[in-house]
This record gives C-alpha cells, structure tokens and sequence, in this order.
C-alpha cells in the first residue's frame, strides 16, 4: 500500500524555508547548542539561511583508522569556492546511497558530488572515488518541522567500484528493534564540540541505545516517532553527533540501524541524540534502490 500525505506534510519545507527559517537562524546565532535542530555544519546553515537549519559531528570519539567504515560517504555542495562537505551518507549498492530528508530537501541533484574511500576530508590519498547525483528521491512524507520520515535516496550517475575502502553496507530486518544499552557505532566528518569546525579525519564514536519510552520523557510524546531511535550516553554525556554528522550511519558491524537526524546540543548530559530508524523504511528503501 503506498502511503499519502497530506497538503500541509507536502507544503511545509517551504513554510520553513520562508517563515521559519530565518528566525530560527537568529536563535542558532545566539544560543545555537542550546536548541533542538538537526546536524548540518554551521557553515553550511550561514550560506543556506534560505534553505533549512541544521547540525552535527562527533563528540568524545576516534579517528577510524582508513577503510574501517567503508560504507560511509561524503556529501558534497559545489559553490564558488569549490566542493564543501555538508551531510555525510551511507553506500547500499553502487548506484545508491543513504542519507537523511533534512540534508537534501531543497537541493538539486547536479548540486551535489558524492565522495566514496574518503578518510581526510582535505586531502587527497588516491583511493576517493567521486560521482554525481541523477535524482534524489526524498520521502514524500518528510516532515521538516518534526523530523518524521527524515531519510532521502540519492542514485548517483557514476557506479561506485567497491574494493577495500568502498563497500555497500547491511541493511536490517524490517521493523526490527534494537535493545536499549547495546553499543552503536556512529561516524563522521562532523565537529567535535557543539559550533566547533568540522573534523578532518573521519571520526566514529559508540553510543548506546535507548528506550523510546526514555527518549519520550526527555524531548515529550509527541516527538518521538515508533520510526525514530534515540542513542547517547544520559547520565553522563560527552558522546554524540554534532554539526556536520547529519545523513550519516548509526551501525552495529556492518549493519545500518540509524540515520543521523537531530538532537538537543551536542554531547549534552541528559540528551540523546535522534536517528532515522532505518529498519522502519526497508520498503522505501527497497522501491527506490
């Protein structure tokens, strides 16, 4: 059955991105670690102010050694002064990648490069592959105000040869869960302290996995979805996504179970941060891919 949303589902990215966004903007110039908005580079938000509001990178983590996530990927915005990194993105085969509704709504595909084998996001080692984006298939009832069905399908025009530094990853089993306080693995390219720049090494850190009833408490009913999963550290904090991670996996070995969508701060104790629940949209994923 395919699923339908409605005229105000449809119509809101554009609401934010001539009422909202703005204001939203002066709040994040302000007291940006504070406010509950999802993970893009603040460089990115600055230049897109018209566009949307986001954050993300790792906080507390390591740099992985190279080829240890080879599914992961950048995603890249051409401007004026060449390609800059602004959500990162997981391979599922060679034509397909993975990311989050927030990184691309708004974007145009031959806007974006897709950079596979990174490991420095400022140099260049030899073993990059780069393509470009054909279409963008965004789910069609993303909600960019709540962040439900943040996941977004990007089918490249350049097939991806897979190798040691480049690997399409697992998916789940669909609508399974994952037990609360297992260990998940994150990773990115994102900033290592809420505001801070983006990382130049790619950095993974592991979270661990909590109770939707917990999540609830903390960010109210209502904001979190059966399709959303929350993972962090509570009590003590220091482990996170930050600006720059959005669009990125959340894993257990080989096997995506998270997509980076948005969270309260970066790191913060008593916060968590909150993924796309990839095993929720295997048919999407399936349709599209």
């Amino acid at each position: 059955m395919i699923k339908t949303c409605s005229i105000f589902q449809l119509n809101f990215s554009v609401m934010m991105r001539v009422i909202i966004i703005p204001c939203l903007c002066l709040i994040l110039l302000v007291y940006g670690e504070y406010y509950t908005l999802p993970r893009l580079p603040l460089n990115f938000l600055l230049r897109n102010v018209v566009y949307r509001v986001s954050k993300s990178r790792i906080v507390g983590g390591y740099p992985v050694d190279k080829g240890e996530v080879p599914w992961q990927v950048s995603l890249r915005r051409k401007g004026f002064f060449g390609d800059s990194h602004f959500c990162g993105g997981t391979i599922l085969n060679g034509d397909t990648i993975l990311t989050a509704a927030h990184c691309t709504d708004g974007q145009t595909p031959s806007k974006i490069t897709v950079m596979a084998g990174d490991h420095l996001l400022t140099s260049t080692e030899g073993d990059e592959q780069v393509a470009g984006v054909e279409s963008i298939i965004q789910h069609p009832c993303y909600n960019s105000f709540t962040f439900t069905n943040d996941i977004s399908i990007l089918k490249l025009n350049t097939s991806l040869n897979f190798g040691v530094f480049v690997q399409p990853v697992t998916l789940p089993y669909s609508m399974s869960d994952t037990e609360a306080g297992i260990l998940a693995t994150v990773s990115g390219w994102g900033s290592t302290s809420s505001g801070g720049p983006l990382s130049d090494v790619l950095q993974a850190v592991q979270v661990p996995i909590v109770t939707d009833d917990q999540c609830r408490q903390i960010y109210g009913a209502n904001n979190i979805a059966d399709s959303m999963i929350c993972a962090g550290d509570i009590e003590n904090g220091g482990v996170d996504t930050c600006q720059g991670d959005s669009g990125g996996p959340l894993f257990l070995e080989s096997t995506i179970i998270g997509i980076a969508s948005w969270g309260h701060g970066c790191a913060s104790p008593g916060y968590p941060s909150v993924y796309t629940q990839v095993s929720y949209f295997i048919g999407f994923i399936n349709s599209n891919s």
